[in-house]
């Protein structure tokens, strides 16, 4: 996710809306230990569900939305 926004010229600060899929919702702690670290700014909203089984035997997906100018 962060070098697809770079791409964009965005960082991840820009992202304002964020929903975490989790295999295990048992990892919840050590995801956000992780995810803390790559914002400097306010966290953008987020949803943590668990979904059970996830394609290719990941243990995360995650989807956002940025924008611009926040």
């Amino acid at each position: 996710m962060k070098g697809t926004l770079e791409a964009a010229g965005l960082t991840m600060d820009d992202l304002v809306s964020v929903q975490v899929f989790s295999s295990d919702v048992a990892d919840y702690d050590a995801f956000n230990a992780v995810y803390r670290t790559f914002f400097t700014q306010t966290y953008p909203a987020r949803a943590f569900i668990g979904a059970g089984t996830l394609l290719f035997g990941a243990r995360f997906e995650v989807m956002g939305i940025a924008a611009r100018g926040r």
